[in-house]
């Protein structure tokens, strides 16, 4: 990584923080919990007006031209934010997708119109989603098939059948196409580059969301008392405390360092280590999370639930972590058998 991309990056997971710090707290998370619905437009229109919309879509169509390498702190911050904003379906996959072929009479529109943060977008890899993020708010998905085509389909050309989600601010919906849909182009390299952006980009919030369960859990201890001391002040305690920040580091080190890497096979793979090590790190710091908190975990009442559920669904997004580590140990053995 160069100096200047460092200082990028740092610079755009702060602006993110902070804005969402103020705008997508534990209030505003509530609210929407209480609305029935995850998607605000008032907080899109915030993420749109910081430039964080915009950030990936080539300047020629209004936007800032950046690179994914900028975005591995900005996904990772709506991690730990629990964002219920489709930031990565829209900003990422949909706008390379669309950039990939600018040609398309249509291209200038639709990147126009998620620059501007007028158009939701979000992205199917056809028949192996089953289930599709945020695709009841998105007013555009497109269809990557295992070829490489790519489809867009407008809301009216699709049946959306919501489903029973763990995660009611992450929803997910079955998508049925009607009709053929609007064809883009064929790439299977532009597929394989989006689908690596998936698997990497829900790693990095997924490492997000340990890394506040962490951070809660660390408060909760440091306040929580018994027999005269902080619950956090025991061994065991802190034995626990201390597996789970080892994972969460190690799972954001993976995440951070794969997301817009540019190697294609070297890409892949990484993404795949990332979203393994993401789902351990989670899994691990929900179990403890929970226990750690006692019976106040379990309740609808303390905002603990959020993450838990958070890092549930993004685990199974985009490939579990079982699926990730069988592909890299194809991945392995194949290269082996090649060098013998």
């Amino acid at each position: 990584m160069t100096e200047t991309l460092d200082i990028d990056r740092g610079e755009l997971e702060q602006v993110t923080g902070d804005l969402l710090a103020r705008h997508c707290d534990v209030a505003h998370l509530r609210d929407r919990l209480e609305a029935g619905g995850a998607h605000a437009p008032a907080l899109w229109w915030r993420l749109a007006e910081t430039g964080l919309v915009s950030a990936l879509v080539p300047a020629e169509f209004g936007g800032a031209g950046l690179e994914p390498a900028h975005l591995p702190g900005v996904l990772h911050a709506t991690g730990y934010h629990a964002l219920p904003e489709p930031l990565l379906e829209t900003a990422v996959l949909a706008v390379t997708l669309l950039a990939a072929f600018p040609d398309h009479p249509d291209a200038d529109a639709r990147l126009g119109g998620i620059a501007e943060g007028s158009l939701l977008a979000t992205v199917r890899f056809g028949d192996a989603d089953r289930h599709v993020a945020f695709a009841a708010d998105a007013h555009l998905v497109l269809d990557v098939a295992p070829d490489g085509a790519v489809t867009a389909y407008a809301a009216d050309q699709l049946e959306v059948v919501p489903a029973a989600g763990v995660d009611p601010l992450r929803p997910v919906a079955a998508v049925i196409p009607h009709g053929a849909g609007d064809l883009l182009g064929t790439s299977p390299d532009v597929a394989a580059h989006v689908r690596d952006l998936a698997v990497a980009g829900a790693a990095c919030q997924l490492a997000g969301a340990a890394r506040r369960l962490l951070d809660l859990t660390v408060e909760y201890v440091a306040d929580r008392h018994q027999f005269g001391r902080p619950v956090g002040s025991f061994q065991a305690v802190k034995h626990k405390i201390a597996d789970v920040a080892v994972g969460v580091d190690m799972a954001e080190a993976a995440a951070l360092g794969a997301f817009g890497a540019e190697d294609a096979h070297d890409r892949a793979r990484r993404a795949a280590s990332a979203k393994a090590y993401a789902g351990q790190a989670a899994d691990r710091a929900n179990v403890e999370a929970l226990q750690l908190h006692g019976g106040i975990g379990f309740t609808w009442e303390h905002h603990l639930h959020v993450w838990l559920k958070r890092t549930m669904s993004l685990t199974a997004a985009h490939g579990t972590p079982a699926a990730h580590r069988r592909t890299l140990a194809r991945d392995l053995l194949a290269r082996i058998g090649e060098e013998e």
